[in-house]
């Protein structure tokens, strides 16, 4: 008799492994197939084909998550069984099960064609690819989990989404997003005063979770490759701090406000290190060892990239370090995000900024102070910058930064036109020490 079982195919501890079903169709006759649920070894127990009732939950696989796969492989099964007893008498092959499981996790109407519908609706294939990237099933192109920030942004997009549905009394499915859903959407967030980036990227996010339902079956709309359904974008003034602005950040006496003085110092590692906020705010002992010159570095994997980057540590970092035991201490973006603005303007950087906007479809400019506009991103950017700056050879910043190629890396970091011309005049081409006599 025809019997199949949840299995995972690892002996790795602690890493995020695919579930797959193993199905026997006699003694002699058995198959693999994947599922697209994921979950963490540990958590795994083979015997009982599920997750263990007694597991350490951490961050990585969480203890709503293991529940959350337990019903979800449950319903997975009902719903293989209910498929084969459609169709008692045919064995069982390795491309029939994958196709009963396609078509459990990609519901589609029975009619099909361009008219049909299917059962998963864009509102509810939208809520279950933001779940999808929340839980973990769901992974980013690096084969990686998403970062916090991925989701908020693409729950925020879920809101805003729901709020334009509602306005325009529709709900709206995978066949109605056309051009004029575009302007209608557009034109609707302009008169809201949202700005050309924040369109630009519910855009942008839409684009991708249409693209993803396409190739998962769900329709074939093809709309948003048109040029016309483009990603509205804005230059930023994205404003790095100079090597004296963050000394002067530094040598500010925060010891009275304990939430001032740990954002600071989560932000100061930032700009020590070029990292993500993701990265150098969860920097803890395990990241730091001493090579055998005695030189101390910190050795991550970037979480959004999954690249491995080793970091030289300076004293200003080391002492940093050496202040909370090597652990840097909790905090959250969006606390760090606004503590670091006043910070910022108690260490005088206060300069006058030119900065550009959208109103009522219209570019224009204003004048702000530096300080706000200091956020955790400004940390990477300024490192990086300063790095470059003090001379130290693009591929080796960019073995740190983790940036593919130098012109990706040029067009990230902030040189002026100024401090491009600086630099070249210590060359001795521009300095006349290269004139030779032929």
């Amino acid at each position: 008799m025809a019997t199949f079982s949840y299995r995972i195919r690892t002996t790795k501890k602690n890493v995020l492994t695919k579930v797959y079903i193993r199905f026997n169709v006699d003694r002699k006759t058995s198959f693999y197939a994947e599922t697209q649920y994921l979950v963490f070894s540990g958590a795994w127990d083979d015997k009982k084909q599920t997750v263990k009732n007694r597991y350490a939950f951490t961050g990585d696989f969480t203890e709503q998550q293991g529940r959350e796969l337990t019903a979800r492989l449950a319903e997975l099964r009902s719903f293989i069984l209910g498929e084969m007893a459609k169709d008692p008498e045919h064995a069982m092959t390795k491309t029939k099960l994958e196709k009963i499981i396609y078509s459990f996790h990609h519901p589609r109407s029975v009619s099909g064609g361009r008219n049909a519908r299917s059962r998963e609706s864009l509102t509810d294939y939208i809520a279950r690819y933001t779940r999808e990237m929340e839980d973990g099933t769901r992974l980013n192109i690096h084969k990686l989990r998403y970062g916090a920030s991925t989701i908020k942004n693409y729950k925020g997009f879920i809101i805003q989404f729901d709020e334009f549905c509602k306005a325009k009394r529709k709900r709206y499915d995978f066949w109605d997003i056309d051009l004029k859903f575009y302007d209608d959407f557009v034109a609707y967030f302009t008169a809201k005063d949202y700005s050309v980036n924040t369109i630009g990227r519910h855009v942008k996010e839409l684009k991708i979770i249409m693209r993803a339902a396409r190739e998962e079956g769900l329709h074939d709309n093809g709309t948003i490759e048109s040029r016309k359904f483009r990603v509205l974008t804005a230059e930023v003034e994205n404003i790095y701090l100079t090597d004296s602005e963050i000394k002067a950040m530094a040598a500010l006496d925060l010891s009275a406000d304990k939430h001032k003085e740990i954002a600071r110092d989560v932000f100061l590692v930032g700009c020590y290190t070029a990292q993500r906020f993701s990265d150098y705010s969860t920097i803890n002992e395990g990241n730091i060892r001493t090579l055998e010159n005695g030189q101390q570095v910190i050795d991550l994997k970037q979480q959004k990239t999954g690249n491995h980057v080793v970091i030289p540590v300076r004293p200003e970092l080391q002492a940093i370090l050496e202040k909370y035991d090597n652990r840097l201490p909790r905090t959250y973006e969006q606390k760090v995000n606004h503590l670091i603005k006043e910070i910022a303007r108690e260490a005088g950087i206060t300069e006058k900024v030119e900065v550009s906007y959208i109103e009522n479809g219209e570019k224009k400019s204003r004048l702000v102070e530096k300080c706000d506009l200091v956020k955790t991103h400004t940390a990477r950017r300024s490192g990086a910058t300063n790095m470059y700056l003090a001379g130290i050879p693009t591929i080796a910043i960019m073995k740190i930064t983790g940036h593919k190629t130098e012109r990706e890396f040029m067009k990230y970091i902030k040189i002026t036109e100024e401090q491009t011309a600086l630099e070249l005049m210590s060359h001795p081409y521009f300095s006349g020490a290269s004139n030779t006599t032929r």
